[in-house]
């Protein structure tokens, strides 16, 4: 004898509700699209969902409660409800794909939910509502705008929510009907085989609902394409490159989905001045040959719009940087800000006086090849090279 309730792993005194729920988990477990070329799957899924369309029905419970399997047949010969599951079992897997399908609402099934939310849909889009797209836009700012932050405004065109309707597009609630064709799911389920086959209601397109009175000014979209002015927050140490993600923003959803959102991508204008490399920012400041010989000090700018002064060692020679701690742009995350590096060229003297050209005469015959490390070192090797 074939203990139907084994089969399903629940109590003999189990609610319909307790029984529903696990028919369903031991289906899906042993469901032939899940178990391809697994006959034992095959042949467990029709056990269980012989003895769920057993104990799902009151009539035929009773009957297998007092007198089990046979009873069940002599039902079936006295022109009892059902079909003659005694010894036999489901004569085919039609008849269990059938009774998998009712379970879960679907092919005529009582369930509240659709088999589809088993295997990969459900959702937003589901329930007859969907998601709004999302909007990219684009936005130029200054190298000093970026360096401290800026709130700029823009214009956008998108979907918004209908102010007429509410997002309804009706003129009311009563004109929303639910779909008949697809009872309101937005799909419509098919047995093929060993397959549970869905597609999109063809009367509603998926919605799941007919609007019969259409809202004037959406005209049952229940959303207008219009321009609005959205202002942006843009943090201090954006980049070229960054996008900006403000949620809600993009077109409205449709049929209660949410909204999508606006991404808008930071352009950045070059400065003549600075060069930025991450959260570091380099200068080139230009020495004279006396200034870079004897050292100085010099005013440098930093890209927050301030200045300060740097010392200039004595021997400096170009191309050397100097780095000065904290001085560059800030991080856009908030964690400090990068630094100033102030690269030296040293500029050779261009239209000399005679009387500038003797002074430098005089100075060449006082220099020692301690003045010109570099030249001698250079020299050095050279002259190894040679010998080699």
């Amino acid at each position: 004898m074939k203990d139907y309730y084994a089969a399903l792993g629940v109590a003999r005194g189990a609610t319909p509700e307790e029984i529903k729920k696990a028919y369903r988990k031991k289906a899906l477990e042993c469901h032939p699209d899940r178990n391809p070329d697994n006959p034992q799957a095959e042949a467990q899924f029709k056990v269980v969902s012989e003895a769920y369309e057993v104990l799902s029905d009151d009539s035929r419970r009773k009957i297998y409660d007092q007198f089990g399997e046979e009873g069940l047949k002599g039902a079936a010969g006295m022109g009892g409800g059902g079909g003659d599951f005694g010894g036999r079992g489901f004569s085919s897997m039609e008849e269990a794909l059938r009774t998998f399908m009712g379970a879960f609402g679907s092919g005529g099934g009582q369930g509240g939910e659709s088999i589809f939310d088993f295997f990969g849909g459900g959702g937003e889009e589901q329930s007859g509502a969907s998601r709004g797209a999302s909007k990219k836009a684009s936005v130029r700012i200054s190298f000093e705008e970026a360096a401290r932050g800026i709130e700029k405004e823009i214009a956008i065109t998108n979907f918004q929510e209908c102010k007429s309707c509410s997002g309804l597009g009706a003129r009311s609630k009563d004109g929303i009907k639910s779909c008949a064709t697809c009872q309101g799911k937005g799909q419509i389920y098919q047995s093929r085989g060993f397959f549970s086959m869905s597609s999109l209601c063809p009367r509603c397109q998926g919605a799941g609902r007919i609007i019969v009175t259409p809202c004037d000014e959406c005209r049952g979209e229940g959303r207008v394409k219009e321009k609005q002015k959205i202002k942006i927050r843009i943090p201090a140490g954006v980049d070229t490159g960054m996008r900006l993600k403000m949620s809600g923003y993009g077109d409205a959803g449709v049929g209660g989905g949410s909204a999508g959102d606006l991404f808008v991508y930071i352009e950045v204008t070059p400065h003549e001045t600075f060069q930025r490399e991450g959260d570091d920012i380099y200068i080139d400041l230009p020495l004279t040959f006396c200034e870079a010989a004897l050292g100085c000090k010099k005013e440098v700018p930093t890209p927050l719009g301030d200045s300060m002064r740097i010392q200039i060692p004595e021997g400096t020679q170009g191309g050397k940087l100097l780095r000065v701690s904290n001085k560059g742009m800030p991080n856009v995350h908030g964690q400090g800000q990068g630094d100033l590096l102030v690269r030296i060229a040293v500029e050779t003297p261009v239209k000399l006086t005679e009387k500038q050209k003797t002074l430098l005469r005089s100075f060449e015959k006082t220099e020692t090849p301690s003045n010109h490390p570099s030249r001698e070192g250079f020299l050095d090797k050279l002259k190894n090279f040679f010998k080699s």
